[in-house]
């Protein structure tokens, strides 16, 4: 094991055990609900969109296997956009750690990744964030590197440490939102001099809000690089069928029971709730049954989902405002997930 991979697994045993504390002393009752968050959490509910993302990925990564081949060519990019909420860093972190062939390389001194990714927080100038890069792949380098010498150096750097993909979530964030064509087309180019790299090029994986499309437009040579996978909102009526499974999936983590709710219009409801956006759909069935979890019962209902909703809302006390509670909730506007919209509940 590399001295990275050991600090990271000593800094992660401490964490637990610091959060065991943490969870000591809270309730009786919340540490039974906290064992079961636990549970549920851990579920992920795989969906045809799981299977387009691997397919595309797939194909992605057939045509660098082959550029590898042919040295002079070129990597391509590959981006994941969507809505907030929709779940593109859940499924592109699975995947890519689940992926056959992104496993480690065992190697004498320890396990050495095939890639690595970084989480953009907020716009980051493009210096820090190939000083991120390189630094996740196991390179140091000083703070005071230039911009130009950390992109121009950054093949060799991964190269050095058998890493050939990158992945960059939150991408969006690489530029600003008042960027000018200079700064596109410098930071495209940033990009691209390391994707065409001619001993060492780097696959690069973007994942973010559909802003991050901006970075390829200025550039028609990235554009032209470009594979792209969108995660659409869930339909309904037509993927009702998701909402239940999801449900479904969640509850049976507890032993908590849903199956009651397929003949009804909750699905509908916590899908139109959810803004449609799968992980946010995924959130609401979590607070439905952390609350069932507090009121020790067995199956879901619309009270749970109602009280999870007011939670994370300012819909409390509101009931013509709450989607769960109000008879003409398709009349109520979408985007009051987080706050609550002023103008009154419509006939539907």
């Amino acid at each position: 094991m590399t001295a990275q991979l050991e600090a990271a697994t000593r800094l992660s045993l401490d964490e637990d055990d610091y959060f065991r504390g943490v969870s000591a002393g809270m309730p009786e009752g919340s540490r039974r609900v906290i064992d079961g968050l636990e549970k549920v959490k851990s579920v992920y509910v795989e969906c045809d969109r799981d299977d387009a993302l691997l397919t595309g990925f797939n194909r992605y990564l057939e045509r660098y296997v082959a550029t590898r081949r042919l040295p002079r060519q070129e990597a391509d990019c590959f981006f994941l956009v969507g809505a907030s909420g929709a779940g593109k860093t859940a499924a592109i972190g699975r995947l890519l750690s689940g992926h056959a062939a992104l496993r480690p390389v065992p190697t004498p001194y320890g396990l050495k990744p095939r890639y690595v990714s970084i989480k953009l927080k907020g716009y980051a100038p493009p210096r820090l964030v190939g000083l991120q890069i390189v630094r996740e792949a196991g390179y140091g380098l000083a703070m005071k590197t230039g911009r130009g010498e950390v992109w121009d150096g950054m093949a060799g750097h991964l190269q050095s440490q058998g890493v050939f993909l990158v992945h960059i979530d939150e991408a969006q964030h690489l530029l600003k939102r008042n960027a000018s064509q200079s700064d596109r087309e410098e930071l495209a180019n940033a990009i691209k001099g390391v994707a065409i790299d001619t001993k060492w090029p780097v696959a690069f994986v973007f994942s973010g809000l559909p802003e991050v499309l901006g970075l390829p437009i200025g550039d028609d040579q990235v554009e032209r690089r470009g594979n792209f996978v969108r995660f659409a909102d869930v339909a309904m009526p037509e993927e009702k069928d998701l909402v239940l499974n999801i449900l479904s999936r969640m509850g049976e983590a507890v032993g908590i029971a849903s199956s009651h709710l397929a003949d009804t219009d909750l699905p509908e409801r916590l899908a139109f709730a959810a803004r449609h956006r799968y992980a946010r759909i995924c959130q609401l069935v979590e607070g439905a049954l952390q609350e069932a979890m507090h009121w020790k019962r067995e199956a879901l209902t619309y009270g749970h989902f109602a009280v999870a909703f007011e939670r994370r809302s300012l819909a409390y006390g509101q009931d013509d405002k709450n989607p769960f509670l109000a008879e003409h909730w398709r009349g109520l506007r979408q985007g009051s997930f987080l706050t609550i919209d002023d103008a009154p509940a419509q006939s539907s």
